[in-house]
């Protein structure tokens, strides 16, 4: 399989080595490197250095999750991995579909040429997420529905999540402190994502939480956690489940 999403990378199995391969890793400590023989070793960092002499006739990525990030997409590396070597049979390993915010899993499916989503680059990806992840639009090519029919050629031993949780009803007094919150949040910022992470931030130092948008991963159960049935934690509760569900869907793919 083209897009392997693996516990322990040490035991990757790469069939079909093609002539001079390469492996390119990150020096993340998830990253256990394999014993393959054939294959050349070498950290991202040199080879961004040396990417424009190289000669290769396949690469496989380990950890592609850290060596492609939002702030260095742009840099000619990445631009060389993704559109100039598009003849180049590639296979990426990671030890989860995504970090953060789902849109990144395409990164994965756009190297390996293997992915059906018709998105030129990053940023539309994650021009369409924002806008579902903000309720601009109802529907996204990246839900857990969705996602399935715009993946394919993957691999992976990852257990699936079932992400709890529970709702209390707040009292007077808590429910009254959220409605000022808020007022106060809204009437000093003029975006969404101000309204969100201000209103989330300051609510979970109020009511001891340290719940985020990535809750899910952290922990499979928050049956232990009261969580006050208030706005800002319907709109992030919903929002665990719908990163939990894509998670789920590309992880237990069978493609």
């Amino acid at each position: 399989m083209l897009v392997q999403f693996i516990k322990d990378t040490s035991k990757m199995k790469i069939e079909n080595i093609k002539g001079s391969t390469f492996l390119i890793y990150h020096e993340h400590e998830d990253y256990k490197l394999p014993n393959i023989s054939n294959i050349e070793y070498m950290k991202f960092n040199k080879f961004k250095t040396v990417y424009s002499v190289l000669e290769f006739d396949m690469l496989i990525f380990l950890g592609l999750n850290r060596i492609i990030t939002s702030s260095n997409r742009c840099n000619m590396v990445n631009d060389f991995i993704q559109t100039m070597t598009r003849n180049i049979p590639k296979i990426s390993i990671d030890t989860s579909p995504f970090i953060g915010e789902p849109w990144r899993v395409w990164y994965h499916y756009d190297v390996c040429n293997c992915n059906k989503f018709n998105i030129p680059h990053g940023y539309a990806i994650e021009t369409e997420w924002k806008h579902w992840f903000y309720r601009d639009r109802n529907d996204c090519r990246l839900s857990g529905d969705n996602i399935k029919l715009f993946i394919n050629n993957t691999y992976s031993n990852l257990k699936q999540i079932d992400f709890k949780y529970n709702f209390y009803e707040p009292n007077n007094n808590e429910f009254k402190y959220y409605k000022n919150l808020k007022n106060e949040i809204f009437n000093k910022y003029n975006s969404k994502k101000l309204w969100i992470n201000n209103l989330l931030k300051l609510s979970n130092k109020h009511f001891g939480l340290k719940l985020n948008m990535n809750s899910y991963i952290e922990t499979n159960s928050m049956l232990d956690i009261n969580i006050p049935n208030l706005g800002i934690y319907r709109f992030v509760i919903e929002e665990n489940l719908r990163r939990m569900n894509i998670y789920n869907a590309v992880v237990g793919s069978k493609n």
